[in-house]
């Protein structure tokens, strides 16, 4: 009987030895747990960013005409196309003839731009043909537009840069063709065009 008691007693401090064990395994594996947070949270402090922005715009231009090189108007297409005003003598043409007349060109606006002349063409519905008429194109300084132009300009390039804010003024030849290519009462709308592309 006796014996039961200390079995019971010795089963009871194993019992009691091995719950204090897990008491301790447990506080210790808390106690790292908490550890673990803390050390996350030490961790997140370490962690920092740096942001930049910019705002991008494409560059733009308004590409526009003068026939008196002061007044400059958009004309975008063959319909609404500028006016020229010719010398004296082009509405009467005959072989050998030369007229001329004033265009000016300017960009505005915040790109720069590349202009490539087209060559003139004759508008449908003419009774001109092509070799009836002859054309030539100078840079010229000032808005003097007559022979002198092609004695002292510069002849117009192939294409040339512009940037904002620049006039260009031309000044644009007329050469009616001999007497073999003119025929009497042809008549015909020429057209002068300029394509700016942006650079």
């Amino acid at each position: 009987m006796a014996q039961d008691v200390i079995e019971t007693g010795a089963a009871a401090r194993t019992t009691s030895a091995a719950s204090s064990k897990r008491r301790k395994i447990t506080a210790v594996l808390a106690g790292g747990l908490v550890l673990g947070v803390g050390a996350a949270v030490t961790l997140a402090a370490w962690n920092d960013s740096e942001f930049a922005t910019g705002t991008f715009t494409a560059g733009s231009f308004t590409f526009q005409g003068s026939a008196d090189g002061a007044t400059f108007e958009d004309h975008a297409s063959v319909g609404g196309a500028a006016d020229l005003s010719f010398t004296q003598g082009f509405d009467n043409l005959t072989p050998g003839d030369t007229v001329y007349a004033l265009y000016s060109l300017k960009l505005e606006g915040t790109s720069d731009a590349t202009v490539t002349p087209v060559a003139p063409a004759l508008a449908a519905g003419s009774t001109l043909e092509a070799g009836d008429l002859t054309f030539a194109s100078n840079t010229i300084a000032g808005t003097t537009c007559d022979a002198t132009a092609f004695a002292g300009g510069t002849p117009t390039a192939s294409s040339f840069a512009m940037s904002p804010d620049d006039q260009v003024n031309l000044c644009l030849e007329v050469t009616a063709g001999s007497a073999a290519v003119l025929e009497q009462g042809e008549t015909g709308d020429v057209v002068w065009q300029w394509n700016a592309v942006s650079q």
